[in-house]
């Protein structure tokens, strides 16, 4: 068995500590011998309370990334919130989307007491009554730390609160490797978290305890006396080594081969004693399991909490095991507590993160020199010596490192920690191997406006002045679209193949955001609406360039064709080499064909992203093409439907056609008692009549006349138009020797002829389809129509803005803004980047497209989120001084010191809903308010919708009910879930009350009656 047997890989991290919010500060701040605590910073008086270590954020959360009303933010431990966050940070830095991975994700970490429900929560009397014991629980037991963020997160593995004191959460790295090994999960992120809930946290010096005298930490050096309580954070993201291709080994940070728990037992002087027994005893297990020899080992991260008994004991274990056994070889001593101090029960996790650094950037950390140092004990062992500063991590010195974490209560913890094993990163994919002529997609996404800013913003510097200058930009585009969870703000770009062009325009683009960009909101499942034009539109060229770089998208032109082909039509084989003005491009037997063809074949390559409309709109022969893709016709049939149609248009007489800029009415008027027809409604202002050549040249000198505008559409026959009435009339006789089908129910397709979606039977009937090619194009009440369904996406399948463009007129005449775009652009940027394009619009508005971009060859550590600085804190109300205690153990000093957080001079109280008067709507707006906080409710504000639960819903009831007086009942707030139809409904039970008789037993209760009356 070698030491990589069974190995569980450390791939993601992230921490919060006094001084630090990420790793690379965290590393430089070790390396450099960096004291991040208040006595170092001289932030403590001189004849003040000695200060603990404290962290940034903790009153601050981004409740609105989570799910959270503001109430029930502030409501929430900062603990619960500060591990929540740090989960998110910690899957990000792994490159881990946990929405859309298959793999189970547990969670294992332990937190501090919780002393801000008592100390802040618990003495807000309103906040109390109206959230509840039970929703109280939720969001500050332990019981709930871990099973919440698996809530919020999505995560499906194991879930699990463990609580051992000072070694917590080296014990939950423990238990997260045995989930892992046993196959419980397959991704584990484990950790622990202590905070003391107020903004300066001090703590007394007691003689012959475990706290320090001077706010600083000195572990094993002569005359140290204790350690320094902390607030801190931290978490890792675990996964076996064995599942890892190269891809995934390529991010790994270092690999944990070992570890194991044991307990001191009754081998100690008193419960809170350490046993040198039980911790050569766990180094030994740990050791075992790693298939290791003590000699392996090189540097050890210790607990060392700087306490004379704590150090001497552990410095007894240690060279018990790896002194007597270790040879010549040296071996390091590291201890993170004079850093950062004692962060309890986030101390193992916070030592395991610096020896995965120091392992990944083959440095032994120091351990600080300070002001006050004494000489350094005996260390028990010639191997084992202490580093004052940065080394760097040579041959001389083994490899593998341990760290050790020691409950106090006897449950100990070691784990064995390797360097990662140095898997080749995959060759970055050539031009051919990314579709030619375009590099990939940006995404970008955030909770909020501001947050998608701020992480533009950031993006912006890393990749130019960050750690984002060398590296290679499709593995920053694959981690953002693969290793980062979609949000609902969302930004895209498509980028050209030239790395470089690719670099300055994603900067460019992503400054512009920063300073003034707009973000769409994402739907959830949203509906696309595709529009298939008609003739009329330029067709020169069009597919050719996207057809070059697609393969799939070559073929089913070709396919498509052959299928016209063999219905007797046109060879379009080489259509794309056709120039604008040759002639075939203006001949209808020729350019409705290809018009189904090029059609098909879009809808074809949406479906192949994953994108399918569920509305489609053609405008004349372009509903055929709809109706073909819903089923009516098949491929087949569509074709020679088409090539038949086409040809007997063709045939008719010659005419003309016009668009007048007016409505149909005025239209008419100009064409009084003239051979013309209204052949298309475009818009409310756009008619379009036609018919023969010379009575359509009066009707343009009629408009000219009355200052009408008019343009004259290049056409050769008067479409839609009595002119055709033969050709209708034979169309749908060849249409009778098919089976026409209806559209699958999943599938609406609106209609020309009726404005209206088509129904089964007039998809059915052949007769249908022949008016339809004779009447007039009811193109604007059809996009009414479609508008008026909701669709989120409406996406253009040409190229050219003809169809999408009335598509813009309609919505804004209805105050609706979907999503309107071009899958092949507008003639003015390469249809590959085009067709980019469009797919990065359709995922901003919630869409899931196949975006084409590869898994990364390894996950880029990209800038992290930027959480929201939105301060969520329940004041402490301070009744009566209390006498302070010096604090016994390294947690936080009790609710004495929970001294509360001032309140902003210029922080208004929150405003309720304008609901009028003093009664019983004012009494119920406070209510609500007091439940969710946050801005101004108003009165269409709905229960639900603002994040209210069934058990808040009956704690708000029981509270209303109370004060009253009133009997509402849970179905009175599902029926009416609005404020204003709660404050309805309980002023509807206020008038319905006998306040007479309600009066007469309040009387009776105060007053007492009968023997009971008298106890």
């Amino acid at each position: 068995m070698t030491d990589m047997d069974n190995a569980v890989a450390v791939v993601g991290l992230a921490l919060r500590v006094p001084g630090s919010a990420d790793p690379e500060t965290f590393w430089s701040g070790l390396a450099d011998g960096q004291v991040s605590l208040p006595a170092a910073r001289n932030a403590a008086e001189a004849d003040g309370p000695l200060q603990a270590g404290q962290i940034d954020r903790l009153a601050e959360f981004d409740a609105e990334l989570f799910g959270m009303s503001p109430a029930q933010a502030a409501v929430t431990d900062p603990q619960h919130r500060v591990l929540t966050e740090l989960v998110w940070q910690a899957l990000e830095d792994a490159g881990i989307d946990p929405g859309a991975t298959t793999d189970r994700v547990g969670v294992f970490a332990g937190c501090g007491p919780d002393a801000y429900l008592h100390a802040n929560v618990l003495t807000d009397e309103q906040l109390v009554r109206v959230h509840g014991q039970e929703q109280l629980q939720l969001g500050n037991s332990r019981d709930f730390l871990t099973t919440a963020i698996s809530y919020r997160l999505g995560l499906t593995g194991p879930s699990m609160t463990v609580q051992t004191a000072c070694s917590t959460s080296l014990v939950a790295v423990h238990q997260a490797v045995r989930s892992l090994l046993t196959y419980e999960c397959d991704i584990a992120v484990a950790g622990g978290v202590t905070i003391h809930p107020v903004e300066r946290p001090t703590y007394e010096f007691t003689e012959g305890g475990i706290v320090s005298p001077d706010g600083r930490c000195r572990p094993f050096t002569e005359g140290s006396l204790g350690t320094v309580p902390s607030s801190g954070a931290g978490v890792v993201v675990l996964r076996r080594a064995a599942d890892l291709d190269e891809r995934g080994a390529s991010g790994v940070r270092a690999h944990i081969v070992g570890s194991a728990v044991n307990n001191d037992g009754a081998d100690r002087m008193s419960l809170v004693a350490p046993s040198p027994r039980g911790q050569a005893d766990v180094i030994r297990e740990a050791l075992e399991s790693a298939g290791l020899a003590a000699a392996d080992i090189g540097y050890v991260e210790t607990h060392g909490t700087g306490t004379v008994l704590g150090d001497q004991i552990e410095l007894a274990a240690l060279a018990e095991v790896y002194g007597d056994h270790g040879g010549e070889l040296p071996c390091a001593l590291g201890a993170v507590k004079p850093n950062i101090g004692h962060c309890d029960t986030a101390a193992g996790v916070l030592g395991l993160i610096k020896t995965v650094l120091a392992v990944q950037e083959r440095t032994v950390p120091p351990i600080p020199g300070q002001p006050g140092d004494g000489p350094d004990v005996a260390l028990g062992s010639p191997r084992f010596f202490i580093p004052r500063k940065a080394e760097p991590w040579g041959d001389e010195l083994p490899r593998h490192a341990a760290v050790s974490s020691f409950g106090l209560g006897g449950t100990n913890a070691h784990v064995i920690v390797a360097p990662a094993r140095c898997a080749p990163i995959p060759a970055a994919p050539t031009p051919s191997e990314t579709s030619g002529e375009r590099l990939g997609i940006a995404v970008l996404s955030a909770a909020t406006d501001n947050a998608l800013r701020d992480k533009a913003r950031a993006l912006a510097h890393w990749l130019q002045q960050g750690g984002g200058a060398d590296v290679p930009l499709a593995d920053v585009l694959a981690t953002l679209r693969h290793g980062r969870r979609p949000l609902d703000r969302r930004w895209a770009v498509a980028l050209p193949a030239d790395e470089s062009a690719a670099r300055g325009r994603l900067r460019t683009e992503l400054l512009a955001l920063a300073e003034q960009g707009q973000a769409r909101g994402a739907v959830t499942q949203p509906t696309v609406a595709a529009l298939l034009p008609g003739q009329g539109v330029s067709l020169a060229g069009v597919g050719t360039a996207y057809a070059a770089v697609d393969a799939e998208f070559r073929t089913d032109l070709s396919e498509l064709s052959a299928m016209v082909s063999a219905a007797g039509g046109p060879d379009l084989s080489a259509f794309g080499e056709w120039s604008a003005d040759d002639p075939r491009l203006m001949d209808t037997a020729v350019v409705q064909p290809l018009l189904f063809v090029l059609g098909t074949a879009a809808l074809r390559l949406l479906e192949r992203h994953a994108v399918r409309p569920a509305l489609l709109l053609g405008h004349s022969v372009g509903e055929l093409t709809a109706a073909a893709y819903a089923g009516v016709f098949t491929p087949d049939e569509a074709a020679a439907a088409v090539v038949a149609r086409g040809r007997l248009m063709a045939g008719a007489p010659q005419g003309a056609m016009v668009a007048v800029r007016a409505d149909e009415s005025t239209a008419l008027g100009l064409a009084e008692r003239l051979p013309v027809d209204v052949c298309g409604l475009n818009a409310h202002d756009n008619t379009v009549l036609g018919g023969a050549p010379d009575a359509v040249a009066e009707l343009e000198q009629r408009c000219r006349t009355r200052g009408v505008e008019v343009t004259r559409l290049a056409t050769t026959r008067a479409f839609h138009s009595r002119a055709m009435t033969s050709a209708a009339e034979e169309f749908a006789r060849f249409l009778d020797r098919f089976t026409l089908r209806a559209p699958k129910p999943d599938l609406t397709v609106v209609s020309n002829l009726t404005g209206l979606p088509l129904t089964d039977e007039q998809a059915t009937d052949p007769g249908y389809w022949g008016r339809q090619l004779r009447s007039t194009v009811r193109l604007d009440e059809a996009l009414g129509t479609l508008l008026n369904m909701g669709p989120d996406v409406v996406l253009g399948v040409q190229r050219g803005k003809t169809m999408t463009n009335l598509a813009r007129q309609a919505a804004r005449r209805q105050d609706r803004t979907p999503l309107i775009t071009d899958l092949l652009g507008d003639g003015k940027q390469a249809e590959p980047v085009a067709v980019q394009d469009a797919l990065a619009q359709l995922w901003t508005a919630g869409c899931s497209p196949e975006l084409d971009i590869p898994s990364p060859r390894t996950a880029v550590r990209l800038p992290a989120y930027p959480f929201a600085d939105t301060r969520h804190w329940v004041e402490a109300v301070v009744t009566e001084p209390r006498e302070r205690r010096a604090p016994e153990v390294d947690v936080p000093d009790g609710q004495e010191d929970l001294d509360p957080r001032p309140q902003a001079e210029d922080e208004p109280p929150a405003a309720l809903a304008d609901v009028g008067g003093d009664g019983t709507p004012a009494v119920i707006a406070s209510l609500w308010h007091s439940a969710f906080g946050g801005a101004p409710l108003r009165l269409e504000d709905n229960f639900f919708a603002l994040g209210g639960t069934s058990l808040q819903a009956a704690q708000l009831i029981t509270v209303i009910n109370n004060d009253l007086l009133l009997n509402m009942r849970l179905q009175d707030l599902y029926e009416n879930s609005s404020l204003g139809e709660f404050v309805a409904r309980a002023e509807a039970l206020v008038d319905e009350r006998d306040d007479d008789e309600l009066l007469r037993l309040l009387d009776e209760l105060e007053n007492g009656s009968g023997p009971e009356g008298d106890v």
